[in-house]
């Protein structure tokens, strides 16, 4: 602890500056430069003014007390040297050498103006009733006692620095400040719960210690000297309106000087209106308009500031409990509401999603099994066409046919032709289970020549369509393939029942093997029309869309045939579904080539209502922005800079 300077860059002299001047404790530098000052400060000369009145004793009372020396002995403590001085009096650091331990001893400065034995006692009596005070956040007096009849303190001797150091100005020291005002205003609280007001609270009577922790200091100093004195007591800038109009202090007036200092300390400046009061020019009420402070703290700052006291806080609890609050970023109802619409958000995006892998789940499962069933088909028709073998004369006939010299419609010899006719008459005269009832059934010989043709059954001995399916087949290699319609008039593959425009002809050509040779070969086909496809989907779990090489569809006709491999929602006339694509054909998969869909159609339950996707869209939307303006006020109210709680006194 230094004994503080004024610094004439601030514009006015402080309490402390004036009294210096008054006792003449200045350099001849720094009195030279009050004069100057005072001269051209009208302010400033009107302070001073004030004070000599205040403070000047008559000349019947004895003058001030001098500086005393290093080592007077005060009862058992010794003092060592001035740390401060202030309008309410001298501090000392001392020794207690009885606890070993520094102290600090502060003088009442016009104590002796109290002449009377009993204001001095009454003096006393308060002092001793302010020691009585145990408060983390006050400083600690240790003993009460006189000297030479005036009245000094023993207190906690605090290593640190004054609040108006510790604290710093601006939203990047907004909570900073506000922890160290929050612990000085629960020490003025507990002040007031004990009947003591403090009189004269601002920064420089707060101190910061090393750990941290903020004291208060002076309690009831003002207060004790005013009533048993006529001098000035408080600092004007901080002091409520009621005191200038000759009000005594009460806690309401704690609570003007506690905002002022609030206010100037997050502001970094005094408020305008207060920084020119003078005895005869009292403060004008603050206005909070046009400020940069957050809107929270703004209110609890104006109710404090009220001109008149009813209208303030009705306690100092009841202003640091607002305080805790405007500390906050935003209102806990406004904390409570935003969390409400996270957890809604929240909510329906986790059984949203919850659903969707659940429905696509099945999905994977019923895909999974489309090749199956596809190659079902497949092995369906091997049996129909090993059935349709096993009839009565087929194998002979097409075996008779195959071993002709006339292939491929070259030979001369009319009776080989004939034979081939023979074949014909007994292969279309056969029962055939199961194939006749198919579509594009037609068989040819080893040598590639139309033995039957359901569709044109007078081509018989033409050369089959040149197919490179059939010429798969006819190398003994089961095939199978997905065409439509359009493609098969391109292909002038005869139908038996006639072009489905709106299905799929799933064909397959199976060779016909007798002992170990091939005599010819069967193709089939069967259209994927509704009822197969109905099957399937029962089958599956999933009602099914094929799409063909040749851009055919059955099941459905999509403009844009969707991704494969993944799960896609899509709508098409009204109605909402998802679906997942897969890719057939693979070697060695027994399926045609082409695309297969498994599709799930969404009920209104599942897509309305609180399932509604505009609903879970607008409530995320909803959400971020209500993130974005949460972070703006913890931004704007420093909270992300909050300090750390000081470790609790030992």
């Amino acid at each position: 602890m230094t004994t503080p300077s004024f610094d004439l860059e601030e514009g006015h002299l402080d309490e402390n500056a004036v009294a210096r001047h008054v006792d003449g404790e200045e350099t001849d530098a720094e009195r030279a430069r009050v004069a100057e000052h005072v001269d051209g400060c009208d302010r400033c000369r009107e302070l001073l003014s004030a004070f000599i009145r205040t403070v000047v004793t008559p000349e019947q009372d004895p003058p001030l007390r001098r500086m005393l020396p290093r080592g007077t002995n005060l009862g058992r403590y010794v003092l060592l040297d001035p740390v401060g001085r202030g309008g309410m009096g001298v501090v000392y650091s001392a020794f207690d050498p009885e606890l070993d331990r520094k102290v600090a001893i502060k003088f009442l400065r016009g104590a002796k103006a109290a002449t009377a034995a009993a204001a001095r006692s009454q003096l006393l009596a308060e002092a001793q009733a302010i020691a009585r005070l145990s408060h983390p956040n006050i400083v600690t007096v240790h003993d009460v006692g006189t000297f030479e009849g005036e009245v000094f303190f023993a207190m906690e001797y605090v290593k640190g620095e004054t609040l108006s150091r510790a604290q710093r100005p601006g939203i990047s020291g907004l909570q900073h400040t506000l922890s160290l005002y929050d612990a000085a205003g629960h020490g003025l609280a507990a002040a007031h719960r004990a009947g003591i007001v403090h009189g004269d609270f601002k920064p420089e009577n707060a101190l910061v210690g090393e750990d941290g922790r903020v004291r208060v200091t002076d309690f009831g100093l003002a207060r004790a000297v005013s009533e048993h004195a006529p001098r000035f007591a408080g600092t004007p800038a901080y002091m409520a309106p009621e005191h200038w109009h000759g009000h005594p202090p009460d806690v309401r007036s704690d609570q003007y000087s506690f905002c002022v200092a609030l206010l100037e300390a997050v502001e970094g400046k005094r408020p305008e209106e207060v920084e020119e009061a003078s005895p005869s020019h009292p403060p004008e009420p603050v206005s909070l308009r046009r400020r940069t402070l957050p809107a929270r703290l703004s209110r609890v700052l104006a109710r404090g500031l009220a001109v008149d006291p009813a209208q303030r806080w009705p306690s100092m609890d009841a202003l640091l409990e607002a305080l805790h609050e405007a500390r906050l970023p935003f209102r806990r109802s406004t904390a409570v509401l935003a969390a409400a619409l996270l957890l809604v958000t929240g909510a329906l995006w986790v059984q949203h999603w919850v659903w969707e892998r659940r429905v696509d789940h099945e999905l994977f499962a019923s895909a999974g099994r489309v090749p199956e069933l596809l190659r079902a088909q497949s092995e369906r028709t091997d049996l129909l066409v090993q059935a349709g073998l096993r009839a009565e004369g087929v194998l002979q006939a097409l075996g008779k046919a195959s071993n002709m010299d006339a292939a491929l419609g070259l030979a001369e010899d009319e009776s080989r032709e004939h034979e081939l006719a023979e074949a014909h008459e007994s292969l279309r005269s056969a029962d055939l289970p199961g194939l006749k009832t198919r579509d594009a059934l037609l068989m040819a010989n080893a040598w590639g020549r139309v033995v039957l043709n359901l569709a044109a059954p007078e081509a018989f001995g033409a050369p089959m369509p040149a197919l490179p399916m059939l010429m798969e087949t006819m190398e003994g290699t089961p095939t199978d393939a997905l065409w439509s319609s359009a493609t098969l008039g391109e292909l002038g593959l005869p139908l038996v029942l006639g072009p489905h425009p709106d299905d799929l002809l799933l064909l397959s050509g199976r060779a016909v093997i007798r002992g170990q040779s091939i005599v010819g070969l069967v193709l089939t086909g069967r259209w994927v029309d509704t009822g197969l496809l109905n099957e399937l989907g029962r089958a599956a779990g999933a009602e099914i869309v094929l799409h063909s090489p040749d851009g055919g569809w059955a099941g459905a006709r999509w403009n844009v045939a969707p991704p494969l491999g993944r799960v896609v929602q899509l709508q098409r006339g009204g109605t909402t579904f998802r679906a997942l694509g897969i890719k057939l054909g693979a070697d060695g998969s027994r399926t045609p080539a082409g695309e297969a869909y498994v599709v799930r159609v969404l009920s209104p339950g599942e897509t309305g209502g609180l399932a509604a996707s505009w609903l879970r869209w607008v409530l995320l939307l909803a959400s971020v922005t209500v993130l974005g303006w949460l972070g703006w006020l913890t931004r704007r109210s420093g909270w992300y800079l909050r300090p750390r709680a000081p470790a609790p006194p030992s």
